[in-house]
């Protein structure tokens, strides 16, 4: 009989999370760029590391590692006090609470410091503390036993285990003695040892002894080979995956000699590789949760509307049965109708209402001043204070508007059911799509493009990197390039000394010319110039100023006159992620699997940059991460959009 696949391991150990830190150390000094939280439970920051750009991924009562992308940067509103606080700080500190799942993260931003104090045990919070040690962003309020944590009140921690590493012998026994049991029940419920290291340290005879069998003496050792396994497994990992039949159900900062039969063990080079690998199918189906969730919202909110118009549809329906059955009375028995009325006028005026029953089959209401007139196909109800042709005729005008307003609900019906089937199919594809995340590479924080010869150039997108770009990444035969227009950013094509073809340099000058002020003056063309590195200097001439982000450029330029305005922007595939390229529209319609041409126009950002997205999205469904204002950091101003691939 063949065993059935262990249950997948669900969260990071005390043991893990020590292994993972030692890399994320590498981090502090990062600033804060952006906070994202696509949900309550997840707390993405986007970090500036020199000139690279990192990502640090937070999720209370299961992880922390780094992430080479983010797969959407559509946040939940709880987001909002972390961004207040933390975008603009720096990261100075990753330190973990002895050997237990508690993060704390600390923070500075000017003379303000923060705390956050990520909790990875099992109903665990996000906690950002103010220097008072009071909350001042949560993703979720907690109330225990033990302990609330809300904003405004002095974060308490949870309740702590007792210090592996400073356990001396008598206190062990003291805990042993109160605990009792077995020797593995000891130390995973009293000392909060992992159940993993205690199955690699110990064999199965040790892990089943009786704390009583063992004695003081013994139980010290075996708490003491932990420690030294502890050490040695936080000095130096060895991270490594473990897959039964193909799929993963466990991961370790060491290599385990303990595994289910038949099962795999892969290493990794990093811990934040192998947990971002594993906990991939847990992010795509967050935020498919996340977007499922919008649409059953909508598709519940469509139902109830439905079901209005539904019942609205039925009422009419049956008001116009009823008013095309009394004109059918009307005009079948219309002598008889107008006799029964006159008479009824008559005798009410001359002899009051009792006296009806000498007009026919009639009963009266006195308080409406009508009648009931009973005719063989149903009643008939007449006012006797109004003519009869007009009661007649505005019967007919009711009935043409019934008629109107069943048309109207009918259609009003159809539409709904038709949006009601996309959003439910909408949903069944979501549930089966895999989401991509969006490659982050160190040039992602600049405007750039890879030209078809597969040239590299590297674009400002304001004065300081500008200047960045010119200190750090432009070397004597590199090219530099601008727009012969004030204001306009730097291009570096990252040559080496290699000669970069005609072809290539009007490919980067169609980007320096598109993100100069021409495009939002209207213009459709604009000149551009290069110059070799070594003949851009960073001083002024001797009694001159130059502004932060301007430069001085020596000797011949060479121009490249009436560079067209107009840009392509596409969505690529690199490898299991994808990006957006930028370029010439030939370029890139070649390499994306979807594209728009833009021309400068009329159309804001923030309009252009929602069609973009959405257009995108309905093209790649993979990339529904890919946010609106992703598109509109891309955009030189009010477009147009020309054309569509």
């Amino acid at each position: 009989m063949s065993e059935s696949r262990p249950k997948p391991k669900q969260g990071m150990t005390s043991l893990d999370v020590a292994a993972t830190l030692g890399e994320l150390r590498s981090l502090e000094g990062c600033a804060v760029r952006s906070v994202l939280m696509p949900t309550r439970d997840v707390l993405v920051l986007e970090l500036g590391c020199g000139d690279g750009v990192g990502h640090l991924l937070v999720e209370c009562g299961r992880r922390i590692h780094a992430v080479s992308g983010v797969l959407t940067r559509e946040s939940v509103k709880t987001v909002r006090p972390f961004r207040k606080a933390l975008e603009g700080s720096r990261l100075e500190s990753i330190g973990q609470l002895d050997l237990e799942r508690v993060v704390v993260l600390r923070f500075r931003r000017g003379s303000r410091r923060y705390e956050l104090y990520a909790e990875l045990l099992p109903r665990g919070v996000l906690a950002l503390v103010d220097e008072e040690g009071k909350v001042v962003a949560l993703n979720r309020r907690l109330s225990a036993r033990d302990r609330t944590v809300a904003v405004g009140l002095r974060y308490s921690l949870p309740p702590l285990l007792p210090s592996l590493a400073e356990l001396d012998s008598q206190r062990l026994a003291e805990l042993a003695g109160r605990h009792g049991g077995t020797v593995a029940r000891f130390l995973v419920r009293a000392l909060g040892v992992p159940p993993e290291v205690v199955n690699e340290v110990l064999d199965e005879r040790e892990r089943s002894l009786d704390l009583a069998e063992v004695g003081a003496e013994g139980l010290a050792s075996i708490v003491e080979r932990v420690r030294r396994f502890v050490a040695e497994v936080v000095e130096k990992p060895r991270p490594c995956l473990v897959l039964v039949s193909g799929a993963p159900v466990s991961f370790h900062p060491f290599r385990p000699s303990r595994v289910p039969e038949g099962a795999e063990v892969v290493e990794y080079g990093s811990m934040s590789e192998l947990l971002e690998n594993y906990f991939r199918r847990a992010d795509e189906a967050a935020l498919k949760e996340v977007e499922l969730a919008r649409l059953r919202d909508q598709e519940a909110a469509i139902e109830r509307t439905l079901e209005e118009a539904e019942e609205n549809l039925r009422r009419t329906s049956e008001r116009l049965a009823e008013v095309e059955r009394l004109l059918e009375i009307f005009e079948r028995h219309y002598y008889e109708v107008e006799t029964a009325w006159e008479c009824a006028r008559r005798v009410v005026r001359e002899e009051g209402w009792g006296s009806l029953g000498a007009c026919g089959e009639l009963s009266g209401d006195p308080g409406e001043g009508a009648v009931e007139l009973r005719l063989p196909e149903g009643q008939l109800r007449l006012l006797l204070h109004r003519d009869l042709s007009q009661q007649y005729a505005e019967l007919r005008r009711e009935r043409e508007r019934l008629r109107e307003k069943l048309e109207r609900a009918r259609e009003a019906v159809r539409d709904l059911r038709s949006k009601l089937e996309d959003v439910v199919s909408r949903r069944g594809e979501l549930e089966a799509l895999r989401v991509r995340p969006r490659r982050t590479a160190w040039f992602s924080r600049f405007h750039w493009i890879e030209t078809s010869s597969g040239f590299l150039a590297i674009g400002g997108r304001d004065a300081s990197q500008n200047e960045l770009l010119v200190r750090r990444y432009l070397g004597p035969r590199d090219v530099f390039m601008h727009a012969d227009v004030p204001g306009a950013p730097v291009f570096v094509v990252l040559a080496g000394g290699r000669e970069v073809p005609e072809k290539d340099l009007e490919e980067v000058a169609c980007l320096a010319a598109s993100y100069s002020k021409a495009w939002k003056a209207g213009l459709g063309s604009a000149d551009v110039f290069w110059v070799w590195g070594e003949q851009v200097g960073l001083s002024a001439p001797p009694g001159e100023y130059l502004p932060r982000g301007s430069f001085m450029v020596y000797g011949q330029k060479n121009f490249l006159r009436g560079v067209r305005l107009a840009l392509g922007i596409g969505v690529v595939y690199v490898d299991d992620s994808y990006d957006v390229i930028v370029g010439p529209p030939e370029l890139v319609e070649r390499r994306a699997v979807a594209s728009v041409t833009l021309v400068p126009g009329d159309a804001s950002v923030e309009a252009a940059a929602e069609e973009i997205r959405e257009y995108f999205v309905k093209r790649c469904p993979d990339v529904r991460g890919l946010t609106a204002r992703d598109i509109a950091k891309l955009l030189p101003g009010r477009v147009r959009v020309v054309g569509r691939k």
